[in-house]
């Protein structure tokens, strides 16, 4: 069981916090916009719009449009909304690139495949007809299946009348060319559509398309009397994971670090038994960052639990657990021939809801240390602590 920290360091106030003893209520959207996360801990959602941007594809590919988004994150949806609008205009200047779909039917003449137990079932032959299966030549793709749904999706979350009727004004035409919807209560989302190396045209406009459904899906309308979704407390960790790999990747890259998300870190083992490679378990980073110019390394375990947790003597401390595995990770990655990885860094990294905490300590060559970031306050104020928290493991001068 996770929880929403919320105790910060020395002098800080307690903070709203889901205890493990509690079963969390899925979150909801609250009527006055914010995202009500479990035990009373509330997030903005142009925050929690945030970090679903933060870990998309889409905002990693680069798009300029999304620079300074922090500064207005409400506008999210129109931005999104006008990059599916206009792809969608130009795709249907030009007849719609039509492709093989599997389909079943009831037909007079055999075409494809027969499904014997469906002729059978249904006594097809007594009325003339036979169940087939075949591919057929179409434009309801899956490709265009998403475009459409997005298009809905967005409309219902911008204010723009104007943008909401041009997304409508485009979906309907996809409807009425054949294109169909994707069934989201089925959870397909965007099932069948997969970008390869040849898909440079599309691939902006279905990463949108994706990032769209992202923001309409676990939290629906953010008006009072609109559907909730939901987005329960382990989705919410692996999301605030991809946000944090994600925003590092894209704001280190002007800065020439090198940012890998699920990196394997090897055991040093000497002598191991036979017996011990089946049981012994991988360690995977969350994020890993190595910054050539600087020569430094960093890895960051992002948690979702509290940063402190009450200790002996009625005083709050870091969980021993995390630390212990932070320091594991640093000293096994450690290589004579990899000068970054003898003073590597290593950051615990805690999402919270009112509250602060940035400390560090150096034991061993290795800076080690605990951070939060505050996901209660203004997006901008988000975004700078993400980059705050680097700062001292991270630094232009040399190790």
């Amino acid at each position: 069981m996770t929880e929403v920290p919320g105790s910060g360091g020395r002098g800080q106030p307690t903070a709203q916090r889901l205890t493990a003893q509690q079963s969390p209520a899925p979150p909801t959207t609250a009527a006055d916009g914010s995202v009500v996360v479990a035990g009373g801990a509330r997030i903005p959602v142009r925050n929690v719009w945030l970090l679903l941007l933060y870990a998309s594809e889409f905002y990693q590919s680069g798009p300029e449009a999304f620079d300074g988004i922090e500064e207005y994150p409400e506008k999210l949806p129109e931005l999104l909304a006008e990059v599916l609008v206009a792809s969608t205009e130009d795709r249907l200047r030009r007849p719609l690139t039509p492709s093989f779909a599997k389909t079943s039917r009831d037909l007079s003449r055999v075409r494809g495949g027969i499904d014997t137990l469906r002729t059978e079932s249904h006594q097809l032959l007594s009325r003339g007809l036979v169940a087939c299966r075949f591919e057929e030549l179409t434009v309801d793709t899956p490709r265009n299946r998403l475009i459409r749904t997005a298009l809905d999706s967005i409309a219902r979350l911008c204010s723009d009348e104007e943008l909401v009727r041009r997304c409508q004004g485009q979906s309907q035409r996809l409807e009425r060319l054949g294109v169909g919807r994707i069934d989201l209560r089925a959870g397909q989302r965007d099932a069948g559509v997969r970008l390869t190396r040849n898909d440079a045209q599309d691939r902006s406009v279905l990463l949108a398309a994706r990032l769209a459904l992202e923001l309409a899906l676990p939290f629906g309308r953010t008006n009072p009397g609109h559907g909730r979704g939901q987005l329960d407390e382990r989705q919410f960790r692996h999301l605030f994971e991809r946000a944090v790999g994600g925003f590092y990747r894209v704001h280190g890259r002007p800065r020439g670090w090198a940012v890998e998300r699920g990196r394997k870190v090897g055991w040093n083992a000497l002598g191991p038994t036979p017996g011990m490679a089946a049981v012994l378990p991988h360690m995977v980073t969350d994020v890993w960052i190595d910054s050539p110019r600087s020569g430094r390394r960093l890895i960051v375990d992002t948690k979702f639990t509290p940063a402190l947790r009450a200790g002996r003597f009625a005083r709050e401390t870091l969980d021993s657990g995390h630390l212990y595995q932070l320091y594991t990770y640093v000293r096994e990655q450690e290589d004579p021939a990899d000068p970054a990885s003898l003073g590597a860094g290593g950051l615990l990294l805690y999402p919270s809801a009112g509250s602060s905490l940035a400390e560090s300590f150096v034991t061993a060559g290795h800076r080690l240390g605990a951070a939060t970031v505050d996901l209660s306050v203004a997006s901008v104020l988000v975004r700078d602590q993400l980059i705050a928290v680097v700062g001292p493991y991270l630094s232009d001068e040399p190790a």
